[in-house]
């Protein structure tokens, strides 16, 4: 029998945090477009831009 809930270990050392965003209507249809994991991408892409603002 599986047991519910998370698997024993799988907390990460810096968990994400529920937010909520606005984006216009066009930018969210073409980030869902671009399929499954497009909010793993939108924060890759955001902490990418958080390292190119400390650089200047």
């Amino acid at each position: 029998m599986r047991r519910r809930g998370r698997p024993v270990g799988s907390l990460k050392v810096a968990p994400k945090v529920p937010t909520t965003i606005r984006f216009d209507q066009d930018v969210l249809a073409a980030l869902k477009a671009s399929g499954h994991g497009w909010q793993t991408r939108v924060n890759e892409a955001m902490r990418e831009w958080l390292g190119s603002q400390s650089k200047t």
